[in-house]
């Protein structure tokens, strides 16, 4: 190539799996992912094509406004997530027993004023509990329901606390699913479920794993997708906002 041409700076990391070459941007560095067989000079070629991208790219990266993380109080009027629905949390406190129930788009929180707990760690405690248990019955009815569809029934459904995960499925058959999925729409839980549901026919994320999760759940990109951008599925509720 032109030795005129001045490459932006960049690192290469090589796969013989890899088919095409990609160029990820980041605001002070480039990565280049390429197939082993692809020449230094093609790879060159392919980065000076892109030259005027990556610098406008790292631009923008440059002008973004870091976000942050704020923990929302709950408490009379906040908003909450049930199946993708958005519910408003109605808060009483007298001599009643505590109970949390559902009433259309309200979330009602009975609160025994003989709590002694902060009320905000009272409310909250309350309220996970609340969204626990809904978790536990309604992914109970649709593992069931898809692994009818599905012919495929695994040892366990467990609902459990994940920071990084939806769902898991273990070699002993045992699904399990992040408490918080229950704040989803209905078809993105779907989703997950066929996913593990699908594990118990391939252990892997292999093409037959995808083509048998394709083959109940067509649209799973889109799912997995949405899933990967969601900021909201936390508890306690938090914005996110400028930093």
């Amino acid at each position: 190539m032109n030795d005129s041409i001045t490459l932006p700076d960049y690192t290469l990391r090589r796969s013989a799996r890899r088919r095409t070459i990609e160029i990820q941007v980041r605001p002070d560095s480039v990565r280049v992912l390429a197939p082993t067989r692809v020449s230094r000079e093609r790879i060159d070629r392919f980065v000076a094509e892109k030259k005027a991208w990556i610098k406008d790219r790292q631009q923008a990266l440059r002008l973004r406004v870091p976000l942050v993380s704020i923990p929302v109080p709950l408490d009379q009027g906040s908003e909450l997530l049930w199946l993708g629905q958005r519910l408003r949390l109605e808060v009483n406190v007298g001599q009643q027993a505590t109970h949390v129930s559902r009433h259309g788009e309200s979330l009602q929180l009975s609160l025994s004023h003989r709590i002694r707990k902060p009320r905000a760690e009272a409310i909250s405690e309350q309220l996970e509990g609340w969204y626990r248990a809904e978790a536990v019955n309604y992914f109970q009815k649709r593992v069931g329901f898809w692994s009818e569809q599905m012919r495929l029934t695994p040892s366990e459904v467990r609902v459990r606390s994940y920071r990084r995960k939806w769902g898991c499925c273990t070699s002993r058959g045992v699904v399990s699913f992040n408490w918080l999925l229950i704040m989803a729409p209905v078809h993105i839980i779907d989703y997950v479920i066929v996913h593990e549901l699908s594990h118990l026919r391939h252990m892997n994320h292999s093409a037959a794993f995808w083509s048998t999760v394709a083959q109940y759940y067509q649209d799973y990109r889109g799912a997995k997708g949405w899933l990967n951008q969601q900021s909201d599925l936390h508890w306690p509720p938090r914005l996110i906002a400028a930093g």
